[in-house]
């Protein structure tokens, strides 16, 4: 056959191949032309992949790179290849100490941030009572601010150090020196806290003082926002050293040259270090560029330091990683005590009736949605494993120490406007690392308003910080 038709014999071996390659061609063009249309629907259609993608997670939680386990104990949420700000900043993969990626964090921080904003502004959560009046009990100060934004107290009696400030009036009265500081706050809000200026629970015995002698005040946390005050020199390393150098652990070399810090240990170290990231990048993002040099200390222009932000924060990834690591675990806290914050807030009363509806409708929601796809962004549990009960007891009563000893600490910060936030963030940790490190119930179930209202600020505060890294960068 080949020897009569020797062409049609070539044309029919080589046959295969042709038509192999023309499928072949064929085949990439077909696939090039779907994923083009793929991509156009998604850029077109974003929301309905928004949509989808729930639904997706859930049936695919098991074969999906971005899910590792369905089990709630486990570290479920591992990193996706998403150029995140953390990556263009030199940080990429899983958090450290946490269950998470810093991609996660992000894109959660994407849907969480304008809903946490919504809610501190709301009567209920943007009110704080502190004492800022109260005198150092660990050393004597004499506290210098740049800006009259130090202030935001009205006191019946003024600190020791306030007759030495220069541009105070003779006939010190310890009361605003500028209007626009000055809290007014409604006569409602302030009867509905009572006496308590800390909480009566978090130590389990009372500490709060007797009803005559509070000289606490209620402060609206909207009118006193968190930014540069100019406190600095002395006084404000005397405080950030005592956080590092005396409530921190202490990391000691072994013998085998790894780290001599346990689990709890090196996360609580973390958690402060994450809470002095936060304040330096708020500080960073509300800077005062341009003193007035025709006021006494007024600043006569407001706006971004990134060189700051870049020596404090961003161009250390210590210092940056913990940030993410602060708000993992505000946010596992937060989570836990969800139902525990909407309870503290006066259901029958309708003052606060905007921020239960922005708690239960919006945001409680949202926190629900996240623990389903992503079951846990810090597992708690691995905390105390390695120790006996007996020893776990022991951690747990030394972290509460030391948050006790961080409370006295921020009683130093000579700037009220410092005080106020100082405060209230160290109460919010403290509240955090609480729910999550003890065994009793009762400790998440129930909550006092201030710890209430400084767990969600204090995470507002961690995933404004994250966002204002995205805009320093």
């Amino acid at each position: 056959f080949s020897s009569q038709y020797p062409y049609l014999c070539r044309m029919t071996t080589t046959m295969k191949p042709f038509k192999r390659r023309t499928l072949r061609t064929l085949g990439r063009a077909i696939v090039v032309t779907v994923l083009v249309l793929i991509g156009l629907l998604a850029s077109r259609f974003n929301e309905v992949g928004r949509i989808l993608l729930p639904n997706y997670a859930r049936n695919a939680t098991e074969s999906s790179p971005i899910f590792n386990g369905t089990d709630a104990g486990d570290c479920t949420c591992s990193f996706s290849p998403h150029r995140s700000t953390a990556a263009q900043l030199g940080l990429q993969g899983k958090v450290s100490d946490c269950c998470c990626s810093f991609d996660t964090i992000e894109k959660t921080n994407e849907e969480l941030y304008p809903l946490l904003r919504r809610i501190v502004a709301t009567p209920f959560f943007s009110h704080f009572k502190i004492d800022l009046c109260s005198e150092c009990q660990l050393w004597k100060d004499s506290p210098m601010c740049v800006l009259r934004d130090c202030s935001v107290c009205e006191c019946e009696s003024p600190p020791i150090w306030a007759s030495e400030v220069d541009w105070m009036p003779d006939d010190l009265e310890c009361q605003h020196i500028e209007d626009e500081v000055v809290t007014s706050v409604d006569a409602h809000v302030t009867d509905t806290f009572g006496s308590l200026v800390q909480t009566d629970t978090f130590f389990g015995e009372d500490t709060t003082a007797e009803e005559d002698e509070d000289t606490a005040v209620v402060v609206d946390l909207r009118k006193n926002p968190e930014q540069y005050t100019g406190y600095t020199g002395r006084s404000a390393e005397k405080v950030w050293k005592a956080v590092h150098e005396e409530n921190c652990f202490q990391q000691e070399d072994e013998s085998d040259g790894t780290c001599g810090l346990s689990a709890e240990q090196r996360v609580y170290g973390r958690v402060l270090s994450g809470m002095h990231s936060s304040i330096s990048l708020h500080i960073a993002s509300s800077y005062c560029l341009e003193l007035d040099t025709d006021r006494i200390a007024e600043c006569k222009t407001w706006g971004a330091n990134r060189t700051l932000a870049y020596e404090r924060v961003l161009s250390r990834k210590d210092r940056l990683e913990n940030l993410y690591v602060v708000f993992a675990v505000m946010l596992r806290a937060v989570q836990k005590a969800s139902a525990a914050i909407a309870a503290a807030v006066p259901e029958q009363d309708s003052y606060f009736a905007e921020s239960l509806i922005e708690w239960k409708e919006h945001l409680q929601p949202e926190l629900l949605k996240i623990t389903r796809s992503c079951p846990l962004t810090f597992d708690e549990s691995e905390l105390f494993n390695a120790y006996a009960q007996e020893d776990a007891e022991y951690k747990r009563k030394e972290l509460k120490r030391r948050i006790s000893h961080l409370f006295e600490v921020m009683e130093c910060v000579g700037c009220d406007r410092c005080k106020l936030w100082g405060t209230l963030q160290s109460l919010g940790v403290g509240t955090a690392l609480r729910i999550i490190i003890d065994d009793d119930d009762l400790q998440v179930t129930n909550l006092s308003r201030q710890e209430a209202v400084a767990l969600v600020h204090t995470l507002e505060r961690f995933s404004s910080a994250l966002v204002y890294a995205d805009q320093l960068r």
